[in-house]
């Protein structure tokens, strides 16, 4: 075998993305927080692109007809409460306590403390955890301060004194038992089970409590209902996080002609070409930095070719939703049918990745609330002796509905949940109900029941 280099020509076919098409792809792809970010880059790599937050982009006004009138609508600035002049930034109130300046202040307060057992109780708060919690060895910290152990222990109890209260505790268990000592109507029964049953309660074993106490399971569940109004993280309402907005990407309303289908460019940047350049262009024709321009223009040009499309394929998207899923914005999630990428690939002509990519990270505000456009697309179970199918939403929303309505003294097992939806003509497995029930976080037959 003879070995060396060979030099030979082959000709091969493959798919190659271009820059520009690369480029459409990711768009589509954006969320409207991500497509914001992404503009801001371009205008300012881009010497060319002018960029402006005063007027929404133009978009494209686009009209159908399906069994009830889709009407596409040019983009406008709107809130969910349909006022056009809505703008979140100045209905949103933002705390800037938080759960150390609020214990601080408290501190400030106390008199009776002097200077270096403050300074202890500033440790202390400075080691809270984000459940408000301390998890600090007291041993440690006594040798820390050269102070004996019993005088940690009642700076410990200072801060738990404090509001909020359960503050400061070492663990869930500790929080429970600070807030039942400091509530009003003391309950020993109460304060015995947190104390030592907890985890019995949570597992719902009444009956084994109550026998260990010599109650009732009636007064075990008198208790549990009590020991329910306390609060496991007092310290959940201080935070130093700003509440995160979602902007609904598709606006879907109903009007007596029927849907109206608007695509929200309300929060993005306008942008546009600087006409300085194109005039340079076109005026010199010999020139260093035509090429450069020239190129950067081109560059623009693409770009605002590519946001145009991404409105396109959203809107024709969000129409062919609102088209099979006719049902659900008639009549909310009990409508909605069972439908896949597939389904709307084929009838809008396009490749299932495309639909998956415009349909990411996208939300909807429709008359039933704001859901994700990957909501819409579920898989459904076939009713008995049709050919319907039903959605696996619309099977947890009835899930839901009848454990709400149920006996709570005999709650539905899964088998009979089971039989409910087979004697209204719905074939499902008690093993599918179970995971349904535990997607929707519902605990089983025993742990719902009531005594």
């Amino acid at each position: 075998m003879q070995v060396g280099f060979e030099l030979y020509q082959k000709q091969t076919l493959k798919l190659s993305l271009t820059p520009e098409l690369q480029q459409s792809i990711n768009i589509l792809q954006y969320s409207t927080h991500e497509l914001i970010d992404f503009l801001n880059r371009q205008a300012y790599e881009n010497p060319v692109l002018e960029i402006s937050f005063k007027e929404p982009l133009a978009s494209l006004s686009i009209h159908t007809k399906i069994n009830s009138q889709i009407r596409g609508s040019s983009s406008k600035s709107k809130g969910f409460n349909g006022d056009n002049d809505y703008n979140p930034i100045n209905n949103h109130s933002v705390s800037t306590e938080t759960l150390e300046r609020h214990l601080l202040e408290q501190l400030s307060l106390l008199s009776s403390l002097n200077a270096f057992e403050k300074k202890i109780l500033q440790f202390l708060i400075g080691n809270l955890n984000d459940y408000g919690f301390l998890e600090l060895d007291v041993h440690w910290t006594a040798s820390h301060f050269s102070v004996p152990v019993e005088e940690i222990e009642n700076m410990i109890q200072i801060l738990q004194s404090l509001d909020p209260i359960g503050v400061g505790a070492k663990d869930l268990t500790d929080c429970l038992l600070i807030q039942l000592r400091e509530h009003e109507n003391h309950n020993e029964l109460a304060y015995k089970i947190v104390k030592k049953h907890l985890e019995d309660l949570a597992e719902k074993r009444y009956r084994k409590i109550a026998a260990l106490h010599q109650v009732t399971v009636q007064e075990v569940q008198e208790a549990s209902d009590f020991i329910r109004t306390l609060n496991p993280r007092p310290v959940s309402h201080f935070s130093d996080d700003m509440t995160h907005y979602i902007v609904p990407d598709v606006y879907v309303e109903k009007d007596k002609e029927g849907f109206l289908i608007t695509v929200n460019d309300s929060c993005k940047p306008k942008l546009s070409i600087n006409p300085y350049y194109k005039n340079h262009v076109a005026i010199h024709s010999v020139n260093p930095a035509k090429d450069y321009i020239k190129g950067h223009i081109n560059d623009a040009q693409l770009l605002l070719k590519g946001l145009e499309q991404r409105q396109m394929t959203l809107y024709k998207v969000t129409a062919s939703i609102v088209e099979e899923q006719h049902e659900f914005f008639m009549k909310g999630i009990t409508g909605l049918k069972p439908m896949t990428l597939k389904d709307i690939s084929e009838k809008l002509q396009l490749h299932e990745s495309t639909i998956s990519r415009a349909t990411s990270n996208k939300y909807i505000q429709t008359p039933h609330g704001l859901f994700k456009l990957r909501n819409f697309f579920t898989r459904g179970l076939h009713r008995v002796n049709s050919p319907a199918t039903e959605s696996s939403t619309t099977i947890k929303e009835k899930i839901k509905v009848l454990i709400a309505d149920e006996d709570k003294i005999k709650p539905f097992s899964d088998q009979k949940l089971c039989q409910i939806f087979e004697n209204e003509g719905t074939k499902i497995s008690r093993r599918t109900i179970a995971k349904y029930r535990e997607d929707l976080g519902i605990p089983g037959s025993s742990k719902r029941r009531r005594f």
